[in-house]
């Protein structure tokens, strides 16, 4: 059978985060800096003071947003010919997005990243048969200003052909990369076979930027599959309680629900995570710590309780560089994900709270993810696996390695095999260069770069892309 999944909220316990959850909503209200989303929400019954911006959402409202979101989600590939299943049976796995520096592991130094990187990157996720869905890994910093995510889409879309994750800041934005996704895809409606996700933020605690608020409405007007990810603090915009920032990071999410789904009925909706504490000491977040492992385990049961898909990130690497315990802190936050029904952990590669990414750490966290995968697939008890027969006719003294029933099981991996980790004697170790890791990982890289050439968008949809970005540019400024 497979591992059991993990747990750490019973079931009065979800039940009564959820109701505390109604409370704040109904009773305290969030601040919503968009006078569109007040509007729209004051005609269907919330309480809602103008001057203010601020909104109460009746629970009503959220009982009945509820019951419309879909349970799963398709998310296609940029040509549309093939899709991975979101909130079905196999946990998907994405690349980062939105760091500002490259960390080189070899010098033990970072550079700002450039539109370069983010088509390399690009170029590299989709060589990795384990990456499903391509993030905007880093925010080129040689490109000036306001333009920098869409050349940063542009980039993605030339050198990937997986599907696409991306988090804009305002609704701008978000139009224009639609625009590209419409040319890319060939087609108006985003909607039908979506090539792209977008991810938006409310701003802790209770409250949504108008930015933000006006994506969310835009992104749901479309049809496009939208994560719903706050960001709180535990202690800083969150209470310090595990439990009260579980319970209001809850409520912000089901305040995005209402508006999407109040929007367009069946708006394709994921319940999105980015758990931090804080180091009160150093004045720090922390992506790495048990604590937030043990939130992503309990957002996975929230999202189960209201049968919608879950998002989390795993980008849980506090160390600056990637040493042992960047490793062991995303490991425990990969298998908290993976075996607590995550449906898309995001931000492989990432480290030091999303700031540096890695190409290393990318192949790193792939090589991570294909060792828990088989992890939590446990223990397959049949009488084809117990082997009586096989034991019996090979006897006391004798030995295995030529059966049929060998074969068969290496072919159907019934033991993980690695691309990267070491399992040499040390002669061939010292023989072969004496390489750690990272060091191996360093050489994955550039073998992939070198080689793995996705192809291209047609010259005509390059153009056009290229086209609205200048033109965006011209309308706000680079």
């Amino acid at each position: 059978m497979k591992l059991n999944r993990f747990s750490v909220l019973s079931k009065e316990e979800i039940l009564e985060i959820h109701r505390v959850s109604l409370d704040l909503l109904s009773e305290v209200g969030m601040i919503i800096y968009s006078e569109e989303i007040l509007d729209f929400l004051s005609k269907h019954g919330a309480q809602v003071n103008l001057q203010k911006k601020h909104v109460k959402i009746p629970s009503h409202l959220v009982e009945k947003s509820l019951k419309s979101i879909p349970s799963e989600i398709s998310l296609y590939s940029r040509d549309k010919e093939s899709s991975v299943l979101l909130g079905g049976e196999r946990p998907l796995l994405g690349s980062g997005h939105n760091a500002i520096f490259v960390f080189d592991p070899i010098k033990r130094d970072r550079r700002p990243a450039t539109k370069k990187d983010v088509g390399d990157f690009a170029r590299l996720a989709d060589a990795l048969d384990g990456i499903d869905v391509v993030g905007i890994q880093a925010m080129p910093q040689d490109i000036n200003g306001k333009a920098s995510l869409l050349h940063a889409v542009e980039a993605v879309f030339n050198n990937t052909k997986k599907h696409l994750f991306f988090s804009p800041d305002s609704v701008e934005l978000t139009k224009f990369i639609f625009d590209i996704a419409r040319v890319v895809a060939e087609e108006s409606d985003l909607s039908n076979r979506s090539i792209l996700t977008c991810q938006l933020s409310s701003t802790a605690p209770l409250s949504w930027e108008g930015g933000a608020g006006d994506a969310l409405l835009e992104t749901a007007r479309v049809g496009v599959p939208c994560v719903v990810l706050p960001e709180p603090y535990s202690g800083v915009s969150a209470p310090i309680t595990l439990a009260g920032t579980l319970t209001m990071h809850n409520a912000e999410v089901l305040s995005g629900i209402v508006i999407s789904q109040l929007v367009r009925e069946g708006a394709p909706v994921v319940y999105g995570s980015a758990w931090t504490t804080f180091d009160m000491r150093k004045g720090n977040v922390l992506t790495g710590s048990p604590e937030t492992s043990l939130l992503r385990i309990a957002g996975a049961q929230m999202a189960d309780f209201y049968k919608m898909p879950y998002h989390t990130t795993i980008e849980a690497g506090d160390s600056q560089c990637d040493d042992d315990q960047n490793t062991w802190e995303r490991t425990l936050a990969i298998i908290s994900a993976l075996n607590s029904g995550t449906d898309l952990s995001f931000s492989a590669g990432m480290s030091a709270a999303g700031l540096n990414v890695s190409f290393e750490r990318l192949v790193l966290d792939h090589e991570i993810a294909e060792m828990v995968d088989r992890f939590i697939r446990g223990i397959t008890v049949s009488q084809d696996t117990i082997a009586k027969q096989v034991i019996e006719k090979v006897g006391p003294r004798g030995q295995f390695l030529y059966e049929e029933h060998t074969l068969k099981y290496l072919r159907l991996k019934e033991h993980w095999e690695p691309s990267l980790s070491s399992r040499e004697i040390y002669d061939h170790w010292k023989q072969t260069g004496s390489l750690n890791i990272v060091e191996k990982a360093n050489q994955k890289v550039q073998k992939i770069l070198d080689s793995h050439h996705p192809d291209p968008l047609p010259s005509k949809t390059r153009e056009e892309i290229s086209r609205i970005v200048r033109d965006f540019e011209k309308e706000y400024g680079n």
